[in-house]
């Protein structure tokens, strides 16, 4: 099946045992081919009726309503495409809806949050089009997807932090200074859900956060790694095997499985909650 805009391309796949989608973006590209033996390069040629396309392959879950994804790159299709194919073909169910799947305590614990004293982004060096195509409603997601846009093969991180006890600042503009960068951070949350869904670019997520406790008077800070309240995988999937023929995609449809398999306790949790707003 096609969607017309985006062309998109949906093929289900019935040869393993588990139904899984295989939904490709076809790119228009002209790729070229390198010749060992004269040492050339020339645009690869391609049968007719053919395209080259980037594969993101997905497999659906026996419940929770839970969908495993796995792109084949930066240029595969991600969460809104796959978001539009679907509504697109005409389901049964009306709307669909993708949304990351939180860990239940993790939920509960970004809720609470009081104060922020530290926040360090890092993202990747990703293709300028693809940082440009971010979405950035915060001003620290418009800070970084500019960075990225001018240093697209940079490396890029973004430290913030409140100065301790001891400096300058008075106590009353420190805690001014963590209260106004907990707003950034909390504003920048649904930024960095879409920037994981939409692009490989973001490495790591972490900062000092004062978590309300009912049970203590004062606020006490602690580490918090912001990727870690989703529920998600990593798994290396070789593009060739060892005696150089090239992968299939069904690797794919078994890693993804896999990786539920390991964090089936956890999504099944996951499950039993509203969605993180």
């Amino acid at each position: 099946m096609r969607s017309a805009d985006d062309q998109l391309v949906g093929i289900v796949d019935t040869a393993t045992e588990a139904d899984h989608l295989q939904l490709a973006k076809i790119t228009g590209e002209v790729p070229h081919q390198l010749d060992h033996s004269n040492g050339t390069i020339e645009a690869l040629q391609l049968a007719a009726g053919t395209d080259v396309v980037h594969v993101t392959t997905l497999c659906f879950l026996s419940y929770g309503n839970i969908i495993g994804a796995l792109p084949g790159g930066f240029s595969a299709p991600r969460v809104s495409a796959i978001t539009k194919w679907l509504n697109g073909i005409g389901l049964s169910c009306g709307e669909v809806v993708l949304k990351p799947v939180i860990h239940a305590r993790a939920r509960e614990k970004l809720n609470r949050i009081e104060a922020v004293s530290e926040f360090t982004v890092q993202l990747e060096g990703a293709p300028a089009d693809t940082v440009s195509a971010l979405s950035a409603r915060g001003d620290l997601a418009d800070s970084l997807r500019s960075f990225g846009q001018r240093h697209p093969d940079t490396s890029i991180t973004l430290s913030l932090k409140v100065p301790r006890r001891g400096g300058r600042l008075s106590k009353l503009r420190r805690n001014r200074a963590a209260t106004q960068l907990r707003s950034d951070v909390l504003q920048f949350i649904p930024d960095l859900d879409e920037w994981m869904d939409e692009s490989g670019v973001v490495r790591s997520v972490s900062g000092q956060v004062a978590i309300r406790d009912p049970h203590r008077q004062s606020l006490e800070y602690e580490p918090l790694d912001f990727l870690a309240h989703r529920i998600t995988a990593q798994c290396e999937v070789p593009i060739a095997f060892t005696d150089g023929r090239s992968v299939d995609l069904h690797y794919a449809v078994d890693a993804i499985f896999a990786a539920a398999c390991t964090h089936e306790r956890a999504l099944q949790e996951a499950c039993q909650y509203r969605p993180l707003i």
